[in-house]
């Protein structure tokens, strides 16, 4: 199905929401980008930066010109500005598409508490330790999981238009249910960052400076502990029962493998990190994706 939306706008301009801005002006979509969101200053700077045509300060004006509104925001403010947003465009007279991109489904959406059969929920699983709309790349969805979380209301218009636009990006859409999503991203997202912070602070917490004489491991390991606070703060209070079933699955993997070297096992440590080894190479191509663009950017691969 190809994408015939006409105006996009983006409520919140950041990382993602700017890259998913920039992702479809490089695909060739020739509609018009608009920005909204509470400082001013990032919407200029996106507009100077050419990731957005215009903006506006008026949330109800930008309603009215929009086809698909674009929710981009940390969890609870996502949340919380389409608790308002929906019983908004619900009353509107050509009642726009609604999207997100918060990481965390079902609280978002219990949040918003309307049930308005033109919003389909989503996350891409893409980003960056960087924030902000100066970080925003055309790539950055390129090959990645895009996951949507539609009800049984969720208009099935809605949903295609949705997903024609992730199409654009040359990422990879589907579907899965709300509660399914929040789980294995809380195990494989999630807890990778508590682990990458709980590392951060143990190692700064370290009395012989260990962080100043780290290579590629702990650059590698640390990497993620430069996210944005504020973002990872609201995942960790909106999905905290999945994340602390993952965090506790860690746990135990990491007792584990404390009896073992206190045991001297050579033979079962060996044993554990072949089959981590194995398990991480055979998932290599998922998580360092290797695609081809489509024939076409603006149809959706059959």
């Amino acid at each position: 199905m190809s994408f015939h939306i006409q105006c996009v706008a983006f409520l919140g301009l950041g990382l993602i929401s700017g890259s998913l801005a920039k992702a479809l002006r490089a695909s060739g979509y020739a509609g018009e980008l608009v920005g909204y969101g509470p400082r001013e200053p990032s919407l200029q700077r996106g507009l100077a930066l050419g990731v957005i045509d215009r903006y506006s300060l008026d949330l109800d004006v930008v309603i009215a010109a929009a086809d698909l509104l674009v929710v981009g925001a940390p969890p609870m403010a996502s949340g919380e500005l389409l608790a308002d947003l929906l019983p908004r465009v619900q009353r509107s007279p050509h009642q726009p598409i609604v999207t997100d991109l918060a990481s965390i489904k079902g609280w978002v959406i219990d949040r918003a508490a309307c049930q308005y059969h033109r919003f389909v929920p989503g996350h891409p699983i893409a980003g960056s330790e960087d924030s902000g709309i100066d970080a925003a790349r055309d790539d950055l969805f390129a090959g990645r999981e895009i996951i949507l979380t539609p009800s049984g209301e969720t208009d099935a218009s809605a949903l295609a238009q949705v997903t024609a636009m992730w199409a654009l990006t040359a990422a990879r859409v589907i579907q899965m249910p709300v509660d399914d999503h929040d789980a294995a991203l809380a195990a494989s997202s999630h807890s990778p960052h508590m682990l990458a912070y709980a590392l951060t602070m143990a190692l700064a917490k370290d009395p012989l400076q260990s962080m100043q004489h780290g290579g590629g491991a702990l650059r590698d390991m640390t990497r993620i502990a430069g996210s944005d606070p504020v973002m990872w703060r609201d995942i960790a209070l909106t999905n905290c029962v999945a994340l602390l079933r993952a965090v506790t699955s860690v746990e135990a993997e990491l007792s584990h493998l404390k009896a073992l070297i206190a045991a001297g096992d050579g033979e079962g440590l060996t044993a554990y990190f072949a089959h981590c080894r194995n398990v991480r190479r055979d998932h290599d191509l998922l998580l360092n994706p290797l695609f081809e663009p489509a024939e076409s950017p603006h149809e959706i691969p059959q």
